[in-house]
């Protein structure tokens, strides 16, 4: 079995190192926090909620990502990022849903100098940034196209974007730019999401230990440790 770390992969002493497992370390945070302010989008979108767009979702349930707006999404997170820079207040915004909210932040990044052009991506010390994201796992598991197949059961909010907006998260999580993946529990769904991921080259190993865990540990944020292993 091999350990995936934030910089590279090792095998595990008294395991087998020609088996096909991966052993990732999972940080579990919470609200509580001492120097750090965690922001649910969820809390702010749920103010903004549109009920006319919610009674249209009941016939055309693609109507639904319309009842938490890209528009008043976007309108939030200019305000608390703005804010938090304006104020030097070190904050984690959780459940982005948007390419244009990720844009924002890598200028950001781009003008702290942490951009690298030999790799193409961000190599960002969280312990010098005032703002970090994580994106909702049920937003990169689902897209708008599946609002027709699923209706209610993908009723979430933040809601399931177009698949250009999901595309942009991985890309992102693969440029180092976003800080987190966020999930309640790790249920075999996901285990099994991120099974396929691996298998499919969509995240690489190395990415996925660092948006489980070590992209927000840099960032100072307080945890309980847990592991997942991958087998492929």
């Amino acid at each position: 079995m091999k350990k995936v770390l934030k910089n590279k992969i090792i095998n595990i002493s008294k395991t087998d190192k020609f088996d096909s497992k991966f052993n990732f370390s999972v940080l579990n945070f919470d609200n509580n926090q001492e120097n750090i302010k965690i922001i649910n989008m969820s809390e702010l979108l749920e103010e903004k909620k549109n009920l006319e767009m919610l009674e249209k979702a009941n016939t055309k349930p693609a109507s639904y990502s319309n009842v938490y707006s890209p528009e008043d999404e976007l309108e939030i997170f200019k305000d608390i990022f703005n804010k938090a820079i304006e104020n030097n207040k070190k904050i984690h915004i959780v459940w982005v849903t948007l390419k244009e909210e990720i844009e924002i932040l890598e200028k950001y990044y781009f003008e702290l100098w942490f951009f690298k052009e030999e790799i193409n991506c961000f190599e960002i010390d969280y312990s010098k940034v005032l703002v970090s994201v994580s994106v909702k796992i049920e937003n990169l598991m689902w897209r708008g196209s599946d609002y027709k197949r699923m209706w209610k059961e993908i009723f979430f909010n933040p809601p399931i974007r177009e698949s250009g907006q999901v595309k942009a998260m991985f890309k992102w999580i693969n440029r180092w730019s976003i800080a987190g993946i966020y999930f309640d529990k790790l249920e075999k769904d996901i285990k099994d999401f991120f099974t396929k991921q691996i298998i499919e080259e969509n995240i690489l190993a190395i990415n996925l230990s660092r948006v489980l865990k070590f992209n927000l540990a840099d960032f100072w944020i307080k945890w309980e440790e847990t592991e997942m292993i991958i087998e492929f």
